[in-house]
């Protein structure tokens, strides 16, 4: 038996091909398996977490929970803006081609924006033709183009599941059904966080807020209160539930963050709109810069046309959250408000509010069309009225497409040999880091995707989310003693845009540049190598023990390794996590000398008295009546070191587990990894083994006769958060298939 479409059927199939049609031609450059999106976002950011997962599933089985590849090691499957269950994803495991999954990812999502508002607009509107229009406005208007395709593609993927998100809101409010309703706009809300649609989420809040409010007003408020908390109550528990596995790492991931206190003002309110510029935000970016969300003047005249329904409800709405967008991005009342906010007071750049002007313009500009069919009606038949529909899509498309945007290029993707700097440095064999000085910022995009596929790690990294004890560490090296520092942190080599004249720096060659690169500065063109480099993994017999204050101790760290008698192939600083009182007599001992910043408890008196018979050196010499340490002593300390120092051989180095050879080796294992700094890090060898965190920012146990110390990283966050998120997951489906079971009875019944 056939099944033949009917003709309302038949009309969204041919709206919905066109809007594929128009995201293949739109985004043409990108169907290629050897080109990718001139986009430095894409190219490295996107590549990077590719790179990265790729490797920790196909090569160890495994999620990225952990990278080695940038900031010397740290979280990456925690960083809320990188995805993790999402089309690139799913593309990469069925090609297994990070350019062809990429491409693939960017050009389905862009499809799936308009998608997305075809289907929203319906739930307000019947009209087809109507949701049509509003569906390639939100796929090419300037929002679109100056932030998201042109700015920060890591934001596709939640720009095209938001509209989703909330037509399953309107539905649930809408319809008696409301659960099953509520469920689906809590997955498209997961699905936002799993591909790391994470920036727009709190716009979409204030998205589903005022709508909220339009709700309300109307007969039975009190009902409809009660309907608006359920269903509330079911989005906040399938969305938070289901996306738990990714949710709660990077809660955790952002608490350890320079984002855990929130931004300075000005951060956050980065480059707010001004009122005078209007018309740039609201109809055309043509003749003008910055970020808009322009619908153009085709779109704009149907906006126009909207007010006339200016009584209905859905249109106040999406009038409402224009104008509160505006206000919302530029400095003033509304965005102070918002400031003093939990969640908003972490965001950067308020000017993204304007997110909601592409929602609203959107959906206007579809009632508007409606508008003008009225008003033809009575002298148009179906032929005309078909006639001006595709005059107003032409012309639209005319603007969009080629007056306002452009078509975004793509460029061959280049392998990390084909930049000459890269090529060298892969010819060395052992385990090293970079640093490239061409940004002058310690943030920033450094070609780090390139050398992840060489196996190669850097120091620096990218993302505007970092770690302020890192920071500060490289602040320090940079101003004080870049090179010791550096080595510390296992730098070999240095990429500079320019010549350089530090102190244990040794000139190599200037290779090849690409000023015209997207990341011209992966090029150098100059390459140092640092003769202070340091080992991957060591092990140095010596230690020196700082217990005290966090905050002073560090402080003394960093006086200590910047004194010039220090050499980490002497001894390493370790930062004790604890009091003195929770250290034992025979941990002590391991010891070769304790420095103490602060008070000392009279009670561990006689604990360092037994120390320091057993021919421990104790700073301040407190047993000679002294409180205060002097730089001759720290020389004298340093200089009677004279510790022993080997090489140690790293057996397996996966993203999430590594392992060393101890066998027969006793001391302390030096790292240059960053494991002390994280929760999550497990240590074992015969037994396990507490986490030092030494010269300042690495690692190092203290091993014994081990026959192999074995690093692990599965988080807390991650492991509660997969249980919560296998729990939901069970509920929901067991819910959906009691309301299946339950509807098939009834229907049995009549």
């Amino acid at each position: 038996m056939r099944y033949r479409l009917s003709g309302e059927s038949k009309e969204h199939l041919i709206y919905i091909t066109l809007m594929l049609i128009l995201a293949l031609f739109f985004l043409h450059n990108l169907v290629s398996a050897s080109k990718i999106f001139s986009n430095i976002h894409h190219i490295n950011d996107v590549w990077f977490i590719s790179q990265n997962l790729k490797e920790s599933l196909f090569e160890y089985g495994q999620l990225h929970l952990w990278t080695p590849y940038y900031y010397s090691g740290q979280p990456l499957y925690a960083q809320p803006e990188y995805y993790f269950l999402d089309l690139n994803f799913l593309y990469l495991l069925l090609f297994r081609s990070i350019i062809i999954s990429m491409n693939l990812a960017t050009i389905t999502y862009f499809f799936l924006a308009g998608l997305g508002m075809y289907l929203l607009f319906l739930t307000f509107n019947s009209s087809k033709k109507a949701a049509f229009i509003s569906a390639i406005l939100y796929m090419f208007n300037g929002y679109m183009h100056s932030f998201v395709i042109g700015g920060n593609i890591n934001v596709l993927a939640g720009y095209s599941l938001i509209p989703f998100a909330f037509m399953f809101f309107v539905k649930s409010l809408q319809m008696k059904d409301f659960a099953k309703y509520s469920i689906l706009s809590g997955l498209f809300i997961a699905l936002q966080l799993f591909a790391g649609g994470t920036l727009l989420i709190p716009y979409e809040i204030v998205l589903f807020g005022i709508y909220s409010v339009f709700y309300l007003i109307g007969k039975n408020p009190a009902n409809r209160m009660m309907k608006l908390a359920a269903v509330g109550l079911i989005i906040g528990f399938v969305s938070f539930g289901l996306s738990a596995v990714k949710l709660l790492p990077g809660i955790e991931f952002m608490e350890m963050s320079n984002r855990s206190s929130g931004i300075n003002y000005q951060e956050y309110l980065g480059h707010p709109i001004e009122i005078s510029n209007i018309f740039h935000i609201l109809v055309s970016n043509k003749f003008s810069t910055g970020i808009s969300a322009s619908i153009g003047i085709a779109g704009f005249i149907l906006l126009v046309f909207s007010l006339a329904y200016y009584r209905k409800k859905h249109v106040l709405f999406s009038l409402a959250i224009i104008i509160f967008s505006i206000f919302m991005a530029k400095q003033g009342f509304v965005a102070d408000v918002f400031y003093q906010l939990p969640l908003f007071s972490q965001l950067r750049h308020i000017e993204r509010a304007l997110f909601l002007i592409a929602i609203g313009s959107s959906l206007l500009a579809g009632f508007g069309f409606g508008v003008l069919s009225e008003k033809i009606k009575s002298f148009a038949n179906t032929g005309k009225k078909n006639i001006v529909f595709g005059a107003i899509i032409l012309f639209i498309l005319l603007e969009v497409l080629f007056l306002q945007n452009y078509i975004p290029q793509s460029e061959i993707a280049k392998k990390p040999e084909d930049i000459p700097i890269n090529a060298y440095m892969a010819k060395d064999n052992e385990t090293f880091r970079t640093i490239n000085m061409a940004l002058s910022t310690l943030v920033g995009a450094s070609g780090y995707n390139y050398l992840s596929q060489l196996g190669i790690s850097e120091i620096k990294g990218g993302s505007g989310i970092w770690f302020n004890d890192y920071l500060a560490y490289l602040s320090i090296a940079q101003q004080s003693d870049p090179a010791k520092l550096w080595g510390i942190l296992n730098n070999k080599y240095v990429i500079s845009d320019r010549e350089l004249s530090i102190p244990g720096l040794k000139f190599i060659d200037k290779f090849t540049e690409c000023k015209d690169c997207d990341i011209w500065e992966a090029y150098g063109p100059y390459l140092y190598e640092n003769l202070r480099f340091m080992p991957r993994a060591y092990l140095v017999d010596k230690a020196i023990l700082v217990i005290g204050d966090q905050q002073d101790s560090s402080q003394l760290v960093y006086s200590l390794m910047l004194s010039n008698s220090f050499n980490p192939n002497d001894a390493v600083i370790i930062q004790a996590k604890k009091p003195l009182s929770g250290h034992s007599l025979s941990d002590l001992g391991k010891y070769y000398a304790i420095i103490i910043t602060g008070s000392i408890d009279n009670s561990q008196i006689a604990k360092l008295r037994s120390y320091v018979d057993n021919s421990g050196i104790l700073l301040p010499d407190i047993f000679n009546d002294k409180n205060s340490i002097s730089s001759v002593e720290i020389e004298n300390l340093f200089g009677s070191v004279n510790g022993t120092f080997e090489d140690i051989e790293i057996v397996d180095y996966q993203n999430n587990k590594v392992v060393y050879n101890a066998a027969g080796k006793k001391g302390f294992l030096v790292l240059s990894e960053r494991f002390s700094n994280f929760p999550g890090w497990t240590a074992s060898g015969k037994s396990d083994k507490e986490i030092l965190k030494a010269d300042g920012i690495i690692t190092a146990v203290y091993v014994d006769n081990d026959d192999a110390i074995t690093f692990k990283y599965l988080p807390d966050s991650f492991k509660r958060g997969l249980l919560i998120t296998i729990l939901a997951a069970f509920l929901i489906v067991a819910f959906l298939a009691y309301s299946y079971i339950k509807q098939r009875g009834g229907k049995n019944k009549s």
